[in-house]
């Protein structure tokens, strides 16, 4: 299976596009003073910094080093205190029920091992606790440039670049049955994102500072297969596109909030 290096690139140049996402998860995780927040791949804290608030304690959890030292600078340099510190979906590293909100912002996707998610989820959330996540809806145009850089890397590599099957973190009924043995239930609102740049060739610039971009297109190039994906990419993005003098594009999304059910649950 293929994981990129997150500390790989400049993915803080592109989390600000996300930033809308972050905004609407921390609202529906309704923190008030006092709410302990765990930040499940928090990147370069978008949602992380949003959700310290006064009288909240927030921890960030991510496995890349340089982004977490970017979140751990943003939060200075606003007067926060944010703990940061290095982990997974599957492996926190936290003590557990030490959570009343545990959120991911497009985090949780990228962990293929959805039983091992779930476990820590319940073992870090508190009793009383909710959990919230965004994850991307299928049949977007972010979708197919996706699927466009999965098949490369395929070609590359000769390996598909996830296995087959996985969760899909979008679907409320999934993810309902995924953590019902821990008695949450699970709401879903639908949300768009949108996504913009000078032009198509410039969100294909600025899809270059990626992890994924960083780690693969060197490969690619190897292989003469990155001109194909640069064409097919733009291809996408003008078909897509829905303003004339620059680039934007809107890709669905799902926010999950699954609440715990059983308060006194030890």
């Amino acid at each position: 299976m293929f994981a990129p290096d997150w500390s790989n690139g400049s993915y803080e140049r592109i989390a600000p596009q996300l930033l809308p996402a972050a905004r609407i998860a921390v609202a529906l995780a309704d923190i008030t003073s006092g709410t302990r927040v765990v930040d499940i791949g928090c990147g370069s804290g978008n949602a992380t910094l949003l959700a310290a608030g006064p009288g909240v304690r927030v921890t960030g959890i991510d496995p890349a080093a340089r982004l977490l030292a970017v979140a751990d600078a943003r939060a200075t340099a606003e007067g926060k205190v944010i703990t940061f510190r290095s982990g997974t979906a599957i492996a926190t590293g936290l003590t557990a029920r030490c959570a009343d909100v545990v959120m991911s912002v497009f985090g949780l996707i990228f962990e293929p091992d959805a039983a091992a998610t779930a476990r820590e989820l319940d073992r870090i959330t508190a009793p009383n606790g909710r959990i919230v996540l965004t994850a991307w809806l299928p049949g977007s145009a972010l979708d197919e440039i996706n699927a466009e850089a999965m098949r490369t890397y395929a070609a590359a590599a000769g390996s598909p670049a996830r296995p087959a099957g996985g969760m899909d973190w979008h679907d409320p009924d999934s993810v309902a049955d995924l953590l019902r043995p821990y008695e949450f239930t699970v709401t879903a609102q639908r949300h768009t994102l949108a996504f913009t740049a000078d032009s198509p060739q410039g969100y294909w610039e600025l899809s270059a500072h990626h992890p994924f971009a960083v780690t693969t297109w060197e490969l690619f190039n190897q292989h003469g297969l990155l001109e194909g994906l640069h064409s097919r990419t733009i291809d996408i993005l003008e078909r897509v596109n829905e303003e004339p003098d620059q680039m934007r594009f809107t890709a669905p999304y799902q926010v999950l909030v699954a609440q715990r059910t059983a308060p006194d649950r030890p």
